[in-house]
């Protein structure tokens, strides 16, 4: 099993140390997530798409891949920087699998008093039309050893939801960005599991993967949407990966300085990931 990152806010760098390698090229970053898995019977499963196609693309070709060589892609949430190039791969007929309420609704985050939409494009809602996606909440098996974990439930009490917002049917909300899940890669040694962002919380989504599995984890990896946390929510987050019994975290995209340094202080497994990056597990 093969993992690369192709999208992330960062570039980089290969680590022989950890096992950490890095193809060839200049790989562009951009704030958004894109990890491709590459499973040992030669399925290649994507989950999010980045920002943008061009970012994607570019970085798709260092590799050595072209869109259609992708089997399925797995959508985290329904957020722009896991959906930018979600048309391309739809156009090429690439299946999608996601949940139920990922497309439904419109997405804002507010600042200073100004909303920005934060949702999928309007290109993209017109090709769902003619290209629909597969719909599931609930844990299901994508392609042999790759796994969603199904909507998560809201267990603690320090993970709380940021400040985005949701407009159905003429009423806004707060948006609890209920319908991200992760995927649940399986390795001899344990589950790796992969998020978009987070946003359900990385203690959340670990437990439930755990009780839902009975399996042990080996590796968290991805946004773990961190990056404006208190410094008591961090030392709780810290704690609650450890319960967990995670041995290995290569924190990604949204998580934060703070965050990340945090986890490479207390995780002896730590790895330090970026656009280009890729690592056997």
């Amino acid at each position: 099993m093969r993992l690369t990152c192709l999208v992330d806010d960062n570039s980089g760098t290969a680590n022989p140390l950890s096992s950490v390698s890095k193809a060839p090229g200049d790989f562009l970053a951009e704030h958004g997530l894109s990890i491709l898995i590459e499973t040992d019977r030669g399925k290649k499963v994507l989950l999010d798409t980045g920002s943008s196609e061009q970012t994607f693309l570019h970085n798709l070709g260092l590799v050595g891949l072209r869109p259609r060589d992708i089997d399925l892609v797995f959508v985290s949430h329904g957020h722009y920087d896991h959906l930018g190039a979600l048309p391309l791969l739809l156009r090429e007929g690439v299946p999608v699998h996601t949940h139920p309420l990922t497309f439904q609704g419109r997405r804002f985050v507010e600042t200073s008093g100004v909303r920005k939409q934060i949702g999928p494009s309007a290109e993209l809602l017109s090709l769902l039309k003619d290209h629909p996606p597969v719909y599931d909440g609930r844990p299901k098996e994508l392609v042999a050893g790759v796994s969603t974990s199904g909507e998560i439930f809201r267990r603690t009490d320090f993970e709380k939801p940021a400040s985005f917002l949701i407009e159905r049917e003429g009423e806004t909300a707060q948006d609890i960005i209920k319908e991200e899940q992760a995927l649940c890669v399986s390795t001899r040694n344990g589950l790796v599991v992969l998020t978009g962002c987070g946003h359900p919380g990385i203690v959340n989504i670990l437990t439930q993967v755990r009780m839902h599995t009975g399996r042990k984890l080996l590796m968290a990896a991805g946004g773990f949407h961190m990056w404006k946390a208190e410094t008591d929510v961090l030392l709780k987050t810290m704690d609650g990966v450890k319960r967990a019994g995670v041995n290995k975290v290569a924190p990604l995209h949204c998580t934060g300085f703070a965050a990340t340094k945090l986890f490479s202080d207390r995780f002896p497994g730590f790895l330090l990931l970026g656009t280009g990056c890729s690592m056997e597990i």
